[in-house]
């Protein structure tokens, strides 16, 4: 049975507390469910923004960490998910320093809007885990950084941002295998 299927009033010593805390938890974790609908307006605008995506760009993805992930305990995989949409938020918000007009302004703006509510909501559910430092934190950081380097050493371009954006786009897909198999568990 899982959490939320408890029936609060099939135990005679639960309070009112615990079951009010349990009801807030599994409302919260239930946004897993519309995070897909979500997502895919996510990797929509992020297609708006630029158009085609560059193929010839390589980016090193983290994909052994996303195997790793898909592994997981759900509470680690809700975790991940939090920090990688943190990280996205905040490369994606230095798209002011980008040196051409490329992008739409307004889609980009659409596109962080959404990333935010997705962060946010997954937050809701995280707070009732415990938050040790965990291996895929090192690795996630060191990716993101690895990133921001991109960006510095290409001066910002129009080449480099797209090249982020694919990556981006890698993130957001395999974020959404992830969400697939932590509903499983809710």
């Amino acid at each position: 049975m899982r959490k939320c299927d408890i029936n609060p009033f099939s135990f005679g010593n639960v309070s009112d507390l615990e079951i009010l805390w349990n009801q807030s938890q599994c409302s919260a974790c239930r946004w897993l469910g519309r995070y897909g609908t979500v997502s895919a307006d996510s990797l929509s605008q992020l297609r708006e923004m630029g158009g085609q995506y560059l193929e010839n760009s390589k980016v090193h993805f983290p994909g052994s960490l996303y195997k790793l992930m898909d592994k997981a305990k759900v509470e680690d995989q809700v975790k991940f998910l939090v920090l990688t949409l943190d990280h996205i938020i905040e490369l994606m918000e230095a798209s002011q320093h980008m040196n051409s007009e490329k992008w739409n302004p307004k889609t980009v703006g659409y596109f962080l809007k959404n990333l935010h509510r997705q962060s946010s909501e997954l937050k809701e559910c995280v707070a009732q885990y415990q938050k040790p430092l965990k291996f895929y934190e090192i690795r996630i950081n060191r990716h993101f950084r690895d990133l921001k380097k991109i960006l510095k050493k290409e001066k910002y371009s129009a080449q480099a941002w797209e090249k982020i954006r694919k990556t981006v786009r890698s993130h957001l897909h395999r974020m959404d295998i992830i969400t697939s198999n932590a509903k499983k568990s809710f």
